[in-house]
């Protein structure tokens, strides 16, 4: 019987699906950049939270003549890149073998080990039409227990069909539908790519919540997270929760959250907005002080910013009852740019109550 509460780093295991069938031929191009850089974000999770997380990465090809682990549990540090010799599109479309093979092999792989969690994205450009092995029902099954037993994640990837409805079928709850050409493929990678960033955002956030958990509770905490969560997002989602340019008055439930220093000296920019009107606190450098709250951003580059960044996150998720209007922090005197600062707001998109900057959403989703 597991006894052990105490866990090092989650191993995520991402595994993606992808077709190359006949059809998929005139998007192949995109299709291999876009796994490639996929890849390449995936890898910079990895360092970005290289203290809770450690990264593998698993991609079955698919079509009628062949059904190939390309790459299979491979550290995300020796990925090689895919070429067109791996991925020449042929034949039809076995969707429902393809996930039954490697979603099983991934599982029994992993089962036993002590805090693993597999991330498992479909990318399909049309209806499934070949499979031998298993039926629909067989795979809706076999999602339905991956996501509520072992707190998997799945997300489908479509086009040339109704992506809701056939996403809908097979029990994956996230879902994104893309353009049938390379701009359309190259779109929905790159919408993919910043939604995993998210998801590894949260689940560094949670490491804390579960470290003390044993794995079986650690995969019910995952569960229930996986199915109150959304991974794809369009930017009208969040025409309510655009921080304005310029604040010069709060509502009573608001709070202005700006950059600082850890010495607190709150001269210039923001931060002397925040002194001189919201309560902000000379010589406090960090949290909620009146009604501001001092994330620092000169300590260092982004990853000692990123710790807190994640602590403001929490905080914010804990008090719904107040609204948080995130200015560009960084992007003044610290000297950064909202591409390098956004990604660590990854954690911010599914709590409503954080309002970002338009420059953040930009990036974000």
């Amino acid at each position: 019987m597991e006894n052990n509460t105490t866990t090092a780093k989650t191993q995520v295991y991402n595994l993606i699906i992808l077709d190359k069938s006949g059809s998929m031929s005139s998007i192949a191009n995109a299709a291999i950049a876009g796994f490639n850089e996929t890849v390449g974000g995936i890898r910079s999770a990895q360092e970005r939270f290289k203290d809770t997380q450690e990264h593998f990465v698993s991609l079955m090809i698919f079509c009628d003549c062949e059904k190939t682990m390309v790459y299979d549990m491979v550290p995300v540090d020796k990925v090689k890149e895919l070429t067109s010799k791996e991925y020449r599109p042929c034949c039809c479309t076995p969707l429902y073998d393809a996930m039954g093979i490697s979603i099983n092999a991934l599982y029994r792989a992993i089962k036993d080990k002590e805090d693993a969690t597999a991330v498992v994205t479909v990318i399909t450009d049309g209806l499934e039409n070949a499979s031998k092995e298993y039926s629909g029902q067989a795979i809706k099954a076999l999602v339905e227990r991956m996501k509520n037993e072992e707190g998997w994640n799945f997300a489908y990837i479509g086009t040339n069909q109704d992506v809701r409805a056939t996403s809908a079928s097979l029990s994956i709850d996230n879902h994104m539908e893309f353009r049938d050409d390379e701009a359309g493929m190259t779109e929905a990678w790159e919408k993919e790519r910043k939604s995993k960033m998210s998801m590894f955002s949260r689940f560094s956030m949670d490491f804390g919540a579960t470290s003390a958990m044993t794995s079986a509770e650690r995969k019910a905490y995952r569960s229930m997270g996986n199915r109150s969560s959304k991974n794809y997002h369009e930017m009208s989602e969040f025409s309510d929760r655009i921080t304005p340019e310029y604040i010069k008055v709060l509502k009573n439930n608001e709070i202005f959250v700006f950059g600082s220093n850890l010495a607190g000296a709150h001269a210039g920019g923001a931060a002397r907005i925040a002194r001189l009107n919201f309560g902000a606190i000379m010589g406090q450098g960090v949290g909620l002080q009146g009604q501001s709250y001092a994330i620092p951003t000169m300590q260092g580059g982004t990853e000692t910013i990123l710790p807190y960044v994640e602590e403001f996150i929490r905080f914010a998720d804990m008090h719904p009852e107040l609204t948080f209007l995130v200015t560009k922090i960084g992007c003044g005197i610290a000297g950064f740019t909202p591409k390098e600062i956004a990604p660590l707001f990854a954690g911010a998109v599914n709590v409503p109550n954080i309002h970002l900057p338009m420059d953040f959403w930009k990036e974000l989703v």
